[in-house]
């Protein structure tokens, strides 16, 4: 991997600022420039919580809580911080895990939802399922294929974030964009239509097929939510003839 390969670039990170601490500084550290731009907003489900509430008041009732990202685990910890017996916990991710604030049973090798799947125990028991509102239905599905009774709430939803216009400029003279979500996909091309940066990283499959509907071009896909992963995927487009 040629390390100097990211000097001089200017990254555009689309997700929440405190969710992009760790990234912004990695690529600072490579010699890049960093624009911060988020194209999203955590807010409550259209419930306002009131399902998640509901089984959070009951989690005696089940074997294991599943969260699949820190905006989900978020939500639930807090609950399970004052439970002196609780459920077995399982984290889509190290930062997943993290964000829970307590011991978790398993976390996959890759930190990908279909990974979390393959990976999980087989089993018969109760599963609480802490997602995004408008996700789909992959999890519960994979997870209910194991054996498990599954109920999958929304845990929080996701807002556009309008851009301003010094940071649309910004955005615009830049090298590459990072979208952890295809609700940044859509956010971004609310504001830009189809213009992008040359390099478009898309974290996942799912988030590379909305950058593809949305005719983004040059996207590649970093294999899981992590610095190293967006990193490698960075370098791997900078590193092609016309990038």
């Amino acid at each position: 991997m040629n390390s100097t390969s990211l000097a001089g670039r200017t990254v555009v990170l689309t997700r929440p600022l405190q969710q992009s601490i760790q990234l912004e500084r990695e690529l600072i550290a490579l010699g890049a420039h960093v624009v911060q731009m988020p194209l999203i907003a955590i807010a409550l489900p259209l419930d306002k919580g009131e399902a998640l509430n509901t089984s959070l008041a009951n989690l005696q009732q089940y074997d294991w809580v599943v969260v699949t990202s820190a905006n989900g685990a978020a939500q639930v910890a807090g609950a399970l911080s004052q439970m002196s017996v609780r459920p077995k916990l399982a984290a889509v991710g190290k930062a997943t895990a993290d964000a829970l604030g307590v011991q978790v049973d398993f976390v996959p090798t890759i930190a990908r939802g279909d990974e979390l799947v393959a990976q999980f125990p087989q089993g018969s028991g109760r599963v609480l399922l802490a997602q995004a509102q408008d996700v789909d239905g992959a999890v519960a599905d994979g997870l209910r294929a194991r054996g498990y009774v599954v109920d999958a709430v929304a845990a929080y939803s996701t807002e556009a974030v309008t851009p301003s216009n010094d940071d649309m400029e910004l955005a615009l003279r830049a090298d590459a964009v990072v979208f952890y979500s295809g609700s940044a996909v859509r956010s971004w091309c609310a504001a830009f239509g189809a213009t992008s940066p040359k390099a478009v990283i898309a974290i996942g499959k799912p988030t590379e097929a909305v950058a593809h509907a949305s005719a983004l071009r040059n996207v590649a896909v970093a294999s899981e939510p992590t610095t190293d992963a967006v990193v490698a995927a960075l370098h791997g487009l900078f590193q092609q003839p016309n990038p």
